[in-house]
């Protein structure tokens, strides 16, 4: 076998796991969502739905011909952004975990945390990830601002897999500039950042329409 499509397999495992955490934390959402009625569970919903939409169209593209990979990989690469978009309306989840966002604090240091990307460069994929890597920052600050307030177990866990997310978004930009360097702590990055964010999510699922449905069963 040879090392290139070595390297296809073990990305599509990854971006596989990544598929499986992220739709099963959707399914959470949606079983909060079914039995609350919330709209802020109905946008996480939505968020997850597109970020696993994303993970299958990347593994999609590492399987694709040459001349439709390219365009595969940057539509789940927008999938995941909408999905990070999401989240971030959702305003640190604050219907879901009783949050109270700190949004003046977050807005303020956005510019900051765009600033890694202000070197030459236009691709359409270096675009979808600055514009990820801001949202994902922007809901980090407002989850880890609101723990400092109610020092919540989960939403240390939700605040630090979001700032993961940010950090295997900037990771992956990078490889942009350093091709293969910096792809698999990237992908590491990902996965263990919807890690983080699958343990307070399953808790609550399971409380709320997960549990319910099981005990009707």
């Amino acid at each position: 076998m040879s090392t290139g499509r070595l390297v296809e397999i073990e990305l599509a495992a990854i971006n596989l796991v990544g598929l499986a955490i992220s739709a099963m934390i959707g399914r959470f959402a949606y079983s909060g969502y079914a039995t609350i009625g919330s709209p802020n569970l109905l946008r996480l919903t939505l968020a997850f739905v597109s970020i696993a939409a994303g993970f299958a169209l990347i593994i999609g593209s590492l399987f694709a011909s040459p001349d439709s990979a390219h365009a595969i990989d940057t539509a789940g690469l927008a999938a995941q952004a909408v999905g990070y978009f999401f989240i971030a309306m959702s305003h640190g989840l604050k219907s879901s975990f009783d949050f109270a966002p700190q949004r003046s604090a977050a807005l303020a240091l956005i510019p900051l945390a765009a600033s890694p990307f202000v070197i030459p460069g236009n691709s359409i994929e270096h675009i979808i990830r600055s514009i990820s890597f801001i949202l994902l920052v922007y809901v980090s600050i407002e989850t880890l601002a609101s723990y400092m307030q109610s020092m919540r177990t989960n939403t240390l866990m939700i605040g630090s897999g979001l700032g993961t997310l940010a950090v295997a978004e900037l990771l992956a930009w990078y490889d942009f500039i350093f091709p293969g360097t910096f792809i698999y702590p990237a992908m590491a990055a990902k996965v263990a950042g919807f890690g983080l964010m699958f343990i307070p999510f399953s808790k609550f699922g399971l409380t709320s329409g997960l549990g319910r449905l099981k005990e009707n069963a």
